[in-house]
């Protein structure tokens, strides 16, 4: 099984279509690394602490943690998400995708040993990358009570009231 950490740099947007049922759970991406997902594989969603309007603007964020379902080529049936610039999709299993309410702070996780705390995560997360099994531990266990809950009552995503005090704002970037 795969691993890859990718930074959501629109996150409060797309989270607004998608939980609207504008968008389906789709990621796309130019990126060698999608064209090599398969069923099954994992997406842990990181976004800034200022796409969600926390303190700490500069922080990284878990937000999601997506299966993959599958990987297709891009139809091109979406402008935002030309061909030629996002030559995969990476469609995410809806039933098995996890978001959390409460974002969980993993900027000491995610990032790069002896870099600059004051500078946005979004700054060193630029591609997807894959995560070895000493990180995928750590990120398990900062999500540990969130994610556990919602595999266990079977409540993966937050409910309509949660998530309206995440509302997006306007374009910060890309995808899904």
């Amino acid at each position: 099984m795969t691993d890859v950490l990718i930074y959501w740099r629109d996150y409060r947007q797309n989270w607004v279509r998608q939980f609207a049922g504008e968008r389906a759970y789709y990621w796309h991406s130019n990126a060698k690394l999608f064209g090599e997902l398969l069923p099954g594989d994992r997406l842990w969603m990181v976004a800034s602490g200022k796409s969600l309007r926390h303190e700490a603007e500069q922080a990284g964020f878990l937000v999601a943690v997506w299966q993959v379902k599958e990987v297709v080529e891009n139809p091109g049936d979406d402008p935002a998400y030309p061909v030629e610039d996002y030559r995969f999709r990476v469609i995410g299993d809806q039933t098995e995708a996890i978001y959390f309410s409460d974002p969980v702070p993993v900027d000491h996780i995610v990032r790069p040993e002896g870099r600059d705390k004051a500078a946005s995560i979004g700054k060193f997360l630029q591609g997807p990358r894959k995560l070895r099994d000493e990180k995928v531990r750590l990120l398990r266990a900062a999500a540990g009570p969130q994610m556990a809950q919602q595999w266990l009552t079977g409540q993966r995503q937050p409910t309509k009231l949660e998530s309206t005090t995440d509302e997006p704002s306007e374009k910060e970037g890309q995808n899904p």
